[in-house]
């Protein structure tokens, strides 16, 4: 097996995230700025339910941003291109107020240097339902700014989203790489292993807390318990077998 290709996530892999507080913030702001007619429980769960709709899309033809503005202009009457413009604005300005709640993870800076530093092609794999302003400001946030990517995912260049398999096949287009040659890695079971594994993409798990030996807490996921990661541990393990050229995966 010869890998050439690591994908990573970001959220809860390469930073530490206070997702909470990090979501709070972001709906209160973006409602006090553009939504403030609507009810702000209600524009919550709308938006919410948007995200959830963009991610599940199968639209080939359609951009993750467009599917994103069309549903919002359906849900709160507002032309799709003001929609846009009040969100780059949002993303220019207001959005750096989130910076507190993220900070990079312990060893992810070591893990993707040695990533480059052995000749890999490195992708940020992560949900694109931000537009690209937003990813790169969290991408930086996350102590990877000094960074080029081969590929970083978001709104404006993906038409599929996690967790599904689509999403890896496009990146798999886009870069010019097949399955095999690339390897996973991330914390969301459902997204970052049984996703890329179904399309023969090896997988490097990293939960949130290690000490959990169960992958399955969620109900939902008991279906899929047959699939099981390639490999888990914590980044600094991930960096080992990267110095290791990955021969314990063989």
């Amino acid at each position: 097996m010869t890998i050439t290709t690591v994908l990573f996530d970001m959220d809860s892999t390469l930073n530490s995230i206070d997702e909470i507080e990090f979501s709070h913030k972001y709906f209160k702001m973006l409602h006090e700025r553009f939504f403030s007619e609507f009810e702000l429980q209600f524009f919550y769960e709308s938006l919410t339910n948007i995200t959830k709709n963009v991610m599940l899309s199968k639209s080939p033809r359609e951009l993750a941003i467009k599917t994103f503005m069309k549903e919002m202009s359906k849900c709160y009457k507002k032309p799709q291109k003001k929609l846009y413009q009040d969100f780059k604005d949002f993303y220019a300005n207001d959005y750096n107020q989130l910076e507190e709640f993220v900070r990079p993870a312990e060893g992810s800076q070591e893990a993707v240097q040695t990533c480059f530093d052995k000749g890999f092609n490195v992708v940020i794999a992560t949900t694109p339902v931000f537009t690209e302003a937003a990813i790169m400001k969290r991408l930086t946030w996350s102590g990877m700014g000094a960074f080029t990517f081969k590929l970083v995912t978001h709104a404006e260049n993906m038409h599929f989203s996690k967790p599904l398999g689509e999403y890896y096949t496009e990146i798999l287009k886009k870069i010019k790489k097949k399955s095999f040659e690339c390897i996973m890695v991330g914390n969301e079971f459902m997204g970052d292993v049984v996703s890329p594994t179904r399309i023969g993409i090896k997988t490097f798990y990293v939960p949130i807390r290690p000490d959990n030996e169960d992958l399955f807490i969620s109900p939902e996921l008991k279906r899929f318990s047959k699939i099981k990661p390639t490999y888990r541990g914590k980044l600094l393990d991930f960096t080992k077998i990267i110095k290791n050229d990955f021969q314990k995966l063989d």
